[in-house]
């Protein structure tokens, strides 16, 4: 077994560890998620993120489990995936023209260690019209996007601007990660 679990069930996350060549296995999380803001938004996701790796971490003990969870933030309100089709139109429509922040929050477990950190990256989305969003929308790719939008996807045609980690707005910052894990691996 290799000794980094990813509590994740994201093919998005699974492509950036493979990408960075980390050896590691997944696991899903059997947890519902709820996001509690009570401490902030920062706090909310790095308590999910732990949340789920601890949840794997009691069926792969002894490995590290590297949990994450992302969001989107324009203002006050926070764009998790979508209901539905007007759902999505409507979170697209709050994000044309604007900068928003996606926020990863990340945990690592396992017996020693308990951290967890979040990063933010700020992107701004050029005006979309509404037969852009109308399209975007018909290649279904906005179902399960934080935000109705994949960066790494046709979504990258409404990004204008961005400032901070890339991979976090795929879903898991990897610059900070492999930072934080060769504290605990070697990798």
């Amino acid at each position: 077994m290799r000794s980094v679990v990813l509590a994740s069930e994201s093919p998005r996350r699974r492509e950036l560890m493979n990408i960075s060549g980390i050896p590691f296995s997944c696991a899903s999380p059997k947890i519902e998620e709820h996001l509690d803001l009570s401490n902030g938004i920062e706090e909310g996701v790095m308590k999910l993120a732990k949340q789920k790796a601890e949840a794997v971490y009691e069926s792969h003990g002894g490995n590290l489990v590297i949990g994450a969870d992302t969001i989107v933030v324009i203002g006050d309100e926070i764009l998790g995936k979508p209901k539905d089709s007007d759902d999505a139109r409507r979170m697209l429509k709050l994000l044309s023209g604007k900068t928003h922040k996606v926020i990863t929050g990340v945990a690592l477990v396992n017996q020693q260690v308990h951290e967890a950190f979040y990063e933010v990256t700020n992107v701004t989305f050029c005006e979309l019209s509404d037969q852009e969003i109308d399209d975007y929308i018909k290649s279904r790719e906005h179902y399960d996007k934080a935000g109705s939008y994949a960066i790494q996807g046709k979504g990258m045609m409404f990004v204008k601007k961005i400032e901070g980690d890339y991979s976090n707005v795929v879903g898991l910052p990897m610059c900070r990660l492999v930072h934080e894990l060769r504290k605990y691996t070697e990798i």
